[in-house]
């Protein structure tokens, strides 16, 4: 599980360390850094995971080498007494061109990612893994201003890019972004579904998933909603969503031919018909990838949420709230960037209430200058200090209205 991560000249920030716990609050006005946290992360899982470079390779005292671009990469492979697999990653030359675009992430050139107020010509990221407390796994970027709007950049530090690969690998991440796919009337399936692969970064795969998964056992019995009479995906997914929006269930038709799905959405509490999307507002669709893609996760995984609030009434947005305290407290990380005070209410109330530990809670507000504070949540759900600007502009409102 991830600790901390520590940006270096990258994007806005000098020399920053943000706390990352179980369940992770990104707050402050637009355009503070909260967005480039995420993208940090997304950098490194990006990096691993297009590395060309695979953990599955078992042998013993093994050597393996794979071409990328004008690098070699060079496996090194020991397997101890104990039959598990560890792996040592050389890199050759000792600079290595890494993209920073690609499926998970695409921030533009070198330009765009490195801080305009350094003076420096490196970029490092670096991130502390929970379970392994004595380790900094770190990727080191190298600015060239000559070359400045390339797409690509040279890394450094193979040592530490190979622990960074070797742990983070293991670490299945899902990012539900900011723009989702909202209400449609026709909805993609992916070429590439499975499990792992979960609903896509803006919730285009949501139906797809459930008309392919439905049938399957969500992964946590943890997250198994109380008295439900079933433990599959399709069951639990309403069982949520009814606890978010009451009164609602699903529908779902595949067209073969087009290799598209429609959704319908019913109202069983006012026995209505099923209607499109597209007649029942956007909260419904916005909420469904976040709720499907927790019940998919497993113990280990990553799930980053921009904006889960979005179209959402305050009462469900606070209901959301609790749900992702308890998906962090079933064992899967939660980092969610959000603008609503009812979101962080009722990840407080879930404080209170004992769903989840108030160690368990890291809150990280970002403010103009780039600056990040650490309120902490005591177990009554309330705060230590409360930083200007987080989540106080209905008090500021109320004073001059009175």
């Amino acid at each position: 599980m991830i600790n901390y991560v520590r940006l270096e000249r990258f994007k806005c920030f000098l020399d920053e360390t943000i706390p990352i716990a179980p369940l992770t609050i990104l707050a402050g006005a637009n355009n503070t850094g909260k967005s480039s946290v995420i993208q940090s992360l997304l950098l490194l899982k990006q990096t691993v995971q297009t590395s060309g470079i695979k953990n599955s390779e078992k042998a013993n005292n093994t050597k393996k080498t794979v071409k990328k671009g004008d690098s070699v990469v060079e496996f090194d492979i020991i397997i101890p007494s104990s039959g598990s697999t560890h792996q040592t990653i050389y890199l050759q030359p000792e600079q290595w061109t890494i993209s920073i675009n690609g499926p998970l992430i695409h921030i533009g050139n070198a330009w765009d990612i490195f801080c305009q107020n350094s003076g420096a010509d490196d970029i490092t990221i670096s991130l502390g893994i929970r379970e392994h407390p004595d380790k900094i796994l770190k990727l080191k970027l190298l600015y060239d201003v000559k070359n400045s709007e390339t797409h690509h950049m040279k890394t450094e530090n193979n040592e530490d890019f190979a622990l960074l690969h070797d742990l983070l690998s293991e670490i299945r991440f899902t990012h539900i972004g900011a723009m989702r796919t909202g209400p449609q009337l026709l909805f993609p399936t992916s070429n590439e579904l499975t499990w792992s692969m979960s609903v896509g970064n803006m919730g285009q795969y949501t139906v797809h998933c459930l008309h392919q998964f439905g049938k399957d056992k969500i992964a946590i019995d943890k997250l198994v909603y109380e008295g439900a009479k079933s433990k599959t995906l399709s069951y639990q997914t309403e069982q949520y969503m009814n606890y978010l929006i009451p009164g609602i269930i699903f529908q779902y038709k595949k067209i073969s031919e087009a290799d598209y799905f429609t959704m319908g959405i019913r109202d069983y509490e006012q026995n209505t018909e099923y209607f499109r999307p597209t007649n029942v507002g956007f909260g419904i669709t916005y909420c469904l990838p976040i709720v499907v893609a927790a019940l998919m996760s497993r113990a280990g995984d990553v799930l980053i949420c921009e904006n889960p609030e979005s179209h959402l009434h305050p009462e469900a947005q606070s209901r959301l709230g609790m749900f992702l305290s308890r998906v962090a407290d079933a064992g899967i990380q939660v980092i969610l960037e959000t603008h609503s005070d009812h979101i962080f209410n009722g990840v407080r109330l879930a404080v209170k209430n004992g769903v989840i530990n108030k160690s368990a809670v890291a809150i990280n507000s970002f403010d103009r200058s780039h600056a990040v504070s650490n309120p902490v949540i005591d177990q009554n759900g309330r705060m230590d200090l409360w930083p200007k600007g987080f989540f106080d502009q209905i008090e500021i409102d109320l004073m001059e209205l009175l």
